[in-house]
């Protein structure tokens, strides 16, 4: 996981002293980033695709709530229940590419992963697609890395109920986000009840939070004030 991309400046270093100290991730890695309506997730998620922009990668993007946010950014694209065809497309490509994964990392983006749970669970034949996507999602956190396939996960809030406790599977993501303000139990399944110095003493908000990147500690993270408007522009071109 060679290939590094800027996900934003240190919260603390900028709110109490000025500094904007960037922070830095391996882009090919499992992320899942955690923030309520407005918290700045999409712009945070759009502003990642734009610094890796110049990476080998081949996104796989399932906009569940139809926002238009993610659209003519990549030609697999799919919004609404669409989604569940293009995350089975992922899981094949995943399937055929062998140990090792090669030069082009495939990335499957999933806007609103509980919220597209919910919706197929909602009925007992369509339970068995909710369920299909969390043994996908299972067995590519799990997998991936080998295969140069990663996952990426967006959503309002985090609950155990994603993934069965028992798979283990939350624990293989690499990049944890929340922004704005988490609750308890979303926090807690998230970082795992840590905390930084000083963290009491910072105001989170739109586009504020906590980063957890594999190997590091915890920290504050702000994202850069940018339209997610001009952000799309840049990569549909």
């Amino acid at each position: 996981m060679a290939d590094n991309i800027m996900l934003g400046y240190d919260f603390f270093m900028f709110q109490s002293l000025g500094l904007k100290i960037p922070l830095y991730a391996p882009f090919n890695a499992h992320y899942i980033i955690v923030g309520g309506s407005g918290s700045g997730k999409s712009t945070a998620v759009l502003y990642w695709l734009y610094k890796a922009r110049s990476l080998n990668h081949n996104f796989y993007i399932a906009d569940f709530k139809a926002s238009q946010e993610f659209s003519g950014i990549t030609e697999n694209f799919a919004e609404f229940e669409d989604c569940y065809q293009l995350i089975r497309n992922f899981y094949q490509d995943f399937i055929n590419t062998p140990e090792g994964g090669g030069g082009t990392a495939k990335i499957l983006l999933i806007d609103e992963v509980a919220g597209l749970l919910a919706h197929f669970s909602m009925t007992k034949s369509n339970k068995i697609k909710a369920d299909e996507i969390r043994a996908i999602l299972s067995s590519v956190l799990m997998l991936g890395r080998s295969r140069n396939c990663f996952v990426w996960l967006s959503m309002q809030r985090y609950s155990a109920s994603i993934f069965p406790a028992s798979s283990g599977s939350a624990d293989n993501f690499h990049i944890c986000v929340g922004l704005g303000k988490l609750t308890v139990d979303g926090r807690k399944g998230l970082f795992a009840g840590e905390h930084f110095e000083g963290e009491e003493t910072l105001l989170f908000g739109q586009a504020k939070g906590v980063i957890l990147i594999d190997g590091q500690p915890l920290k504050g993270i702000i994202i850069p004030k940018v339209s997610k408007k001009r952000l799309l522009q840049l990569l549909q071109n």
